[in-house]
């Protein structure tokens, strides 16, 4: 009953808009207006390369200020747990701005795809990391817990260098 009174209420147009705002806002406020991401250019053969690599460079970036924050969220920082999943959400977001999942298509320019490639990997390596509890000590998972989160970071960040160094060599 109590459910009902809920959505006879969300029937009314201004509170869908409401709600679509809300999540509108929740799944893209990182993003910086000024983000060259935003601005990106398709063609049937992608992103011409002198467009996409600023966008590719803020990607860099936000993977380059996760790391260390993951490495301390990993030794049990709860302040960086909590600011490496901030980053994380803000790297989703450039890669939402950025075309979402036309980056995994195959463009023309290889050394790109690649690079998207080894960006995404990353952040799918540093998704499974932020979905792991690591249990304290006492429990008999703990042992577990800690092992698959340390193999995620050490996936995240072998993915990042490659982004990193393919980055470096595309500039």
């Amino acid at each position: 009953m109590v459910i009902r009174s809920h959505i006879r209420r969300l029937q009314y147009p201004s509170h869908w808009l409401m709600l679509s705002l809300l999540f509108a806002t929740a799944c893209g406020g990182d993003v910086p207006s000024d983000s060259a991401c935003g601005r990106l250019v398709y063609t049937d053969a992608g992103v011409a390369r002198a467009g996409y690599l600023p966008c590719a460079g803020e990607m860099i970036a936000a993977l380059e200020a996760l790391a260390p924050q993951a490495t301390a969220a990993l030794g049990g920082d709860a302040q960086a747990r909590s600011d490496g999943q901030s980053t994380l959400r803000r790297l989703h977001g450039l890669m939402r701005a950025a075309g979402g999942r036309k980056l995994l298509d195959r463009w023309s320019d290889r050394p790109l795809t690649d690079l998207n490639l080894h960006i995404s990997n990353a952040v799918t390596k540093y998704d499974a990391f932020y979905m792991v509890r690591i249990l304290d000590a006492p429990s008999p998972y703990a042992a577990q817990s800690r092992q698959a989160a340390e193999s995620e970071l050490s996936g995240a960040k072998s993915a990042y260098e490659d982004a990193r160094r393919l980055y470096r060599r595309l500039l």
